[in-house]
């Protein structure tokens, strides 16, 4: 089903001033539409629809939100999605719809829309959601205690889980499998509760000056502490000096002389609703066993406090056996869910086209008949794409990127040692807790970035000679630099980072502006004049004695990875060409604490490997010179080689696709 013609990729609507009408803007209209879903809940209308363009090859799915009282602000959106198509043999639109407003607003939708609404449960959409978040986004789930944000990989042991939602009200929810829940408790003390208290005490109507105002207060003038009462510590049941007695209770003790404000009230509102939920859900996962207890709804929107809060509750009441865990697309598990809900499994199709292995895992046990099956049913992946993120809340500590969804089902390479005590990272450099390392790795990339446009002037940049590419280069540079910006202040905004993950977003927002591959040009050259001079250096390989053969070819390999345009230091004499292998091995420092090369040259004159994976990387002299040696040395030893590359532009990677005409 194809309908629309919208891209609003990009778009910007401001959903922090309750009341007000947004502004939407749409930057980009050449993406079309696919499918539309809406959770229209007590105070937020969420919606999530999928796109398809030619920034995606498999589909966009896009995030945005606007205030319930402003619902027709969401019905009005909606229908610009819903833009007619041109072609009346498609199929008739459907909108996937769930939530309490599914229901109140069901006619306002039909006749608005005009399109058939179909109302999925409020229950099975939300832990479908979560399901598919937990599953396919790196990074969503996480602790947060005391300004300290911990990323958890929960998808390995999901089941059973709790599912506390706080929207108005809450609802504790039981999952235990797919589409396998119940609802076994919940309270009428919710985000409703907090609102109504603040609104009556101060004033305020707005739910996020409400949770501005806590940042400021001191719940202590208002509340009776444990100290109020005992005057220190109650050592001997745990009970500390600064813990609550009696939330509100100090107002009314004229001996106490509390002086207080409005700011004071709603953080000791904000406590109290939060340690109640807290506490309830800490008894509920006791009591059914449970151990994962997920906190969601338009409640917590990435609070710090009330995260903490909820976090200190359960920590305290579990003496530290349970934690609260959260998740940065927590206002959008309904909604997701329901865009999911009803789709059929498709079996997968490999794209052979290329010649390049879809699945190394199989192409490296072809005695194994391919499953065609996926895990749960689909047959593609989803990557987080924060070239243009937002967030539910201004104050919120997580950003919120689109999710491209990759053509086919990306699954873990099966031989790959991964476990409890020797787990898999592919980063050598942890930044998520090192403001040092950040602070190096930001700044060297802001310096790269500026570089880029220096090269395109210089005229190195084939691929950006023209008015029109060195205009999109310059509106790269200045997104990417707004995302470093951002991570400067809020470094874990986007996942936890790394070296990996800055890499990543440089290349999401080269190719967000439309610059597929601004080193094309440049790799074209490079990896002609390697392969002229390719023959001279294998007849100069073969003439050496079996001993040293092994340890120039990985010199080689590692000499290669030197002709990286990603490397500041080395750009001017890639630019210049004057760097060549020989040149690139003389500069290497070889330290034994980092050198086993030796002991692999003396296991592979012993024992020769049955099969191989050998992942490219730039292309010219280091695929060229470098790899293909290596490799052509271990098809001599009867090795089964399978060669790896990026399926798409990474500065001057090489691609599968060049890979093949390599």
């Amino acid at each position: 089903m194809m309908f629309g013609s919208i891209n609003s990729s990009g778009a910007i609507i401001d959903v922090t001033r309750h009341g007000e009408a947004s502004d939407i803007l749409l930057p980009n209209q050449i993406d079309r539409v696919q499918k539309v879903a809406v959770d229209i809940g007590g105070s937020l209308a969420k919606v999530v629809y999928l796109t398809s363009g030619p920034r995606s090859q498999g589909g966009r799915l896009h995030f945005a939100a606007f205030e319930t009282d402003n619902v027709e602000k969401c019905v009005s959106f909606i229908r610009t999605l819903l833009d007619s198509p041109s072609d009346t043999s498609e199929n008739e639109p459907v909108i996937m719809a769930t939530g309490g407003g599914a229901h109140r607003f069901r006619d306002l939708l039909n006749k608005e829309l005009g399109v058939e609404i179909r109302v999925e449960d409020e229950m099975e959409s939300l832990t479908a959601g979560l399901n598919f978040l937990i599953r396919e986004v790196a990074d969503e789930v996480f602790t947060y205690s005391e300004d300290t944000m911990q990323f958890v990989d929960a998808a390995a042991d999901m089941f059973p889980y709790m599912l506390v939602n706080i929207g108005s009200g809450v609802s504790i929810l039981k999952v235990t499998g797919d589409d396998e829940f119940e609802r076994i408790s919940g309270t009428s003390l919710g985000g409703g509760t907090l609102w109504g208290l603040l609104n009556l005490l101060t004033g305020v109507r707005s739910f996020d000056a409400m949770l501005e105002m806590t940042k400021t207060g001191d719940n202590a003038k208002v509340d009776m502490m444990v100290g109020d009462i005992y005057g220190t510590n109650y050592g001997r049941i745990g009970l500390k000096a600064s813990n609550i007695a009696s939330s509100m209770g100090g107002v009314y003790r004229k001996t106490l002389d509390k002086h207080f404000d409005d700011s004071d009230v709603a953080r000791s509102i904000l406590y109290m609703v939060s340690n109640n939920i807290g506490q309830i859900a800490y008894l509920n996962a006791q009591l059914h066993g449970i151990r994962h207890i997920y906190f969601g709804g338009y409640f917590i929107r990435g609070h710090p406090l009330t995260m903490h809060t909820l976090s200190y509750a359960i920590n305290f009441w579990s003496k530290g056996e349970m934690r609260a865990l959260f998740l940065r697309h927590e206002g959008f598990l309904g909604a997701t869910g329901a865009f999911f809900i009803g789709e059929r499994a498709k079996p997968a199709t490999p794209d052979v086209a290329l010649g390049v292995a879809p699945d190394v895992s199989q192409t490296l046990n072809e005695d194994k008949a391919p499953d065609v099956r996926r895990t749960r049913g689909r047959t593609y992946s989803f990557t987080e794409n924060f070239s243009i993120a937002g967030a539910i809340a201004d104050d919120a500590i997580g950003s919120l990127g689109m999710l491209d969804r990759e053509p086919s089902k990306l699954e873990p390479l099966a031989q790959l040692v991964n476990t409890a005590k020797c787990p898999y990272t592919p980063d050598t450099v942890d930044l998520t807790h090192e403001p040092r390392q950040q602070e190096y790795w930001i700044s060297a990339m802001q310096r790269n970035t500026n570089g880029l446009l220096d090269l395109a002037d210089s005229g190195a940049l084939p691929g950006c000679s023209d008015p029109e590419s060195r205009h999109r280069l310059s509106r790269f540079v200045s997104l990417y630099l707004t995302h470093l910006h951002k991570l400067q202040h809020r470094p874990l905004s986007y996942g936890a980072m790394s070296v990996r993950a800055l890499l990543g977003l440089r290349e999401q927002c080269l190719h967000e502006v439309g610059l597929e591959d601004i080193f094309a040009g440049v790799k074209k050259h490079e990896t002609d004049e390697a392969l002229n001079a390719l023959p001279a250096l294998l007849h100069e390989i073969d003439a050496m004695n079996e001993c040293d053969r092994p340890r120039v070819l990985l010199q080689n390999v590692l000499a290669g990875n030197m002709f990286d345009w990603g490397a500041t230091q080395l750009r001017g004499a890639l630019a210049e060409g004057s760097l060549d292998l020989d040149k690139a091995r003389d500069q290497i420092t070889w330290r034994p604490e980092f050198d086993n090369g030796a002991d692999f040259v003396a296991r592979i004159q012993q024992h020769t490997y049955s099969q191989a994976v050998v992942f490219v990387d730039n292309s010219g002299a280091d695929v060229c010179l470098g790899v293909l040696p290596f490799v052509r040395f271990l098809l001599q030893q009867n090795t089964r080689v399978v060669l790896a590359a990026n399926s798409r532009p990474a500065l001057n990677d090489v691609t599968d696709r060049e890979l093949v005409d390599i």
